[in-house]
């Protein structure tokens, strides 16, 4: 290996882990415990023999998903991002290398050194690596298009190879490499015609006389081989008992332009913003995209058939089209809107149509050099856009995927007894800025078809009920940065009451104006039992104890509430932090549980253990609570346990250094 080609792969790696690193701390999101779980539960014979409960036949997925859980005895989050992480990392370096063997023949002859092979190749693995599309399939450890692509990716190099060095045992093996993706994802039934669209390039270039391919032989049927294979699986695939899948011959238009995307990605990106605008005029979402996607295809073979050099768009056209005809046949606009993924297995052959074009010569040197200068801008141009777009759902993703932490953990604490009730959980997470006319690049985390408890049970062994209902006027979405869709239908005060008191415990999801998003606990309601209380407001509400927490960046206060007598609906409470000098410093009003359950919900009889949160700046604060009418601002009359009147209404529950 020669150094510049050393140090493309080093930076390939770095390329790969500062867009993906961070997603080795994601827990399992979307349907994983959907699908693990099936994984989890089942035999190797039968994950080879049946698949029911399941619309898919992937059983070397299974048996890769069981091979992590034997090896750590649990299933572990981190260890099934690190594979699919990895495998992407692998795939990069094996489109590196397949993109050298491919470009090396087809490179400019005039061009100057740094568009040399290793160039070329790197900057084409580097397209691959921060594809836009590529982002759900490596972020999602259930999407086993990652694994099929490093065998494709492998079948190709050794195919390559065994034909333009005359080794047939390179050839075997690439059959054997078809033969390994094939059990992972059905898309790689579409392996063989990439193989044979690889041949059609040998061919050509070999009839043409290109150095190194003159001596081959013009014709051979090797990829009869491969696409037989696949076909035989094909078979298999369809016998196989499973789920039955809605799939029929759709072809709509709204998919079919969504899938075009994929292949003018640079194009359709820089035209993303126009979406509002023909929206605004009536025009269908695909609007920008009929002006624009005809001059680019238009541009790519006009370049390529100046150049007598179409047998590479050829390539990459084939690999392309094989792996999203099938998918626009088959899927409706409801499925491919959201599945970013489908592009995975055919993004190599589309980054090696657009880098391809950095081969092209002209006539004039002049020309020459000023083509090849716009052409290493618009490769500029593309890789900056494809990170700028990663990183915003990096950004999302980092930012949101936090919560589900929240939900294994605390679902964990409760034990496998509990019942919980969430509110305003996130299902999916959406930018507002829409980069592509077509379709929702989002961040799916818990969506309403998976119970809570999956993702808690999946990665602890703790099954629980749980429940989760929207409360959409507290969710404070104002200053939140995405478009957030919720779980569970929205409820009145009557269903909420009900719901919280069926719930042992109420978490509350808090959208913070920077992106994050944390599940917190917001309390309970409960039958009181005899106690003594620190202070007593209007013979009404009883304050049975307060607890004082710090957390890293505020600071957790529990108030226990006993409900006396029938309460006033105006009154709410109110914590405030005092300083040394008197000042109210910071506070915390409103209804207990943050605002889930006015007092004068509270029934007698009953408790509240109501959660609240402040973030106090350095200092000491002396934190008093007490109870006030918001209509007149007048604070209820407050005793202490020796019924003695309480200065300003309001009880000390303590003090805080922070």
């Amino acid at each position: 290996m020669d150094r510049s080609s050393f140090f493309w792969l080093i930076g390939l790696t770095l390329a790969v882990f500062a867009v993906y690193g961070s997603s080795l701390n994601y827990p399992f999101f979307w349907v994983d415990p959907i699908d693990i779980g099936l994984a989890g539960s089942r035999s190797i014979p039968t994950i080879f023999t049946n698949s029911q409960g399941y619309l898919y036949y992937r059983p070397f997925a299974f048996i890769l998903w069981k091979l992590l859980y034997a090896l750590e005895g649990r299933f572990d989050p981190f260890a099934f991002h690190l594979v699919h992480v990895f495998t992407h990392l692998i795939n990069t370096w094996l489109m590196f290398a397949l993109a050298k063997r491919l470009l090396k023949a087809t490179r400019s002859r005039i061009a100057p050194q740094y568009l040399a092979p290793q160039h070329l190749a790197g900057l084409a693995a580097l397209c691959f690596a921060w594809y836009p599309g590529n982002h759900q399939t490596v972020t999602w450890v259930v999407s086993p298009q990652v694994q099929a692509t490093a065998f494709l990716l492998a079948s190709a190099i050794l195919y390559y190879d065994g034909r333009t060095q005359g080794q047939r045992k390179k050839i075997w093996l690439s059959l054997l490499c078809i033969a390994l993706a094939l059990p992972f994802q059905e898309n790689a039934v579409s392996f063989g015609f990439v193989i044979a669209a690889l041949e059609g390039l040998i061919t050509l270039r070999t009839l043409k006389g290109v150095p190194g391919f003159g001596n081959l032989r013009k014709v051979e049927w090797w990829p009869l081989a491969h696409i037989g294979l696949c076909l035989a699986f094909a078979l298999l695939w369809v016998i196989i008992p499973k789920d039955p899948d809605s799939a029929i011959a759709r072809f709509e238009p709204a998919a079919g332009w969504y899938l075009l995307q994929g292949l003018i990605w640079p194009v359709a990106g820089a035209v993303g913003p126009w979406r509002t605008w023909f929206a605004s005029m009536s025009n269908p979402a695909w609007q920008p995209l009929i002006i624009v996607a005809p001059i680019t295809l238009i541009f790519l073979f006009v370049a390529y058939r100046y150049a007598r050099r179409l047998a590479l768009p050829l390539l990459g056209l084939v690999w392309f089209a094989v792996m999203v005809l099938p998918i626009w046949a088959t899927r409706g606009f409801s499925y491919v809107g959201v599945s970013p993924r489908i592009f995975y297995v055919g993004s190599g052959g589309v980054v090696l149509i657009w880098i391809g074009l950095l081969t092209i010569d002209l006539k004039s040197a002049r020309a020459n050099r000023l083509w090849h200068g716009a052409l290493v801008f618009l490769v500029c141009a593309i890789v900056l856009q494809s990170a700028a777009f990663l990183g915003v759902r990096k950004t999302l993703h980092d930012d949101t995927l936090p919560a589900i932490w929240d939900v294994v953990n605390t679902g964990e604490a409760a034990g496998s007894n509990a019942n919980l009730l969430y509110v305003n959980v996130p299902d999916q997470i959406t930018p507002y800025l829409r980069e592509y006319p077509i379709g929702w690049f989002r961040a799916i985390l818990m969506p309403v078809s998976v119970d809570l408890g999956q993702f808690v049970e999946l990665q602890t062994g703790v099954r629980l009920k749980t429940q989760s209902i929207t409360v959409p006027a507290l969710a404070n979405l104002g200053n939140y940065p995405y478009q957030v869709d919720m779980r569970g239908g929205p409820v009145d005060q009557p269903q909420l009451d009900a719901a919280i008191r069926a719930a042992d415990t109420v978490f509350f999801t808090e959208y913070q104006p920077d992106g994050r998003v944390h599940i917190v606990e917001a309390g309970s309601v409960t039958t009181n039992t005899t106690a003594s209380h620190q202070a007593t407001f209007d013979s009404h509400l009883g304050l049975v104890e307060a607890t004082i927490k710090p957390e890293l960046d505020r600071t957790q206060i529990t108030l226990v509430w006993d409900c006396m007598d029938q309460i006033d609906p105006q009154a709410t409470v109110f914590v405030h932090a005092i300083d040394a000098s008197g000042q109210l410093a910071a506070q915390g009003d409103g209804d207990p549980m943050r605002n889930l359950f006015p007092l004068s919900e509270c029934k007698p009889g009953e408790r509240i253990r109501d959660m609240r949160y402040i973030v106090l700046p350095v200092g000491t604060f002396t934190l008093k609570v007490g109870v006030y009418h918001q209509g007149t601002q007048a604070r209820l009359k407050a005793i202490d346990n020796n019924n003695q009147p309480i200065p300003d209404n309001a009880a000390t529950i303590g003090q805080i250094t922070q």
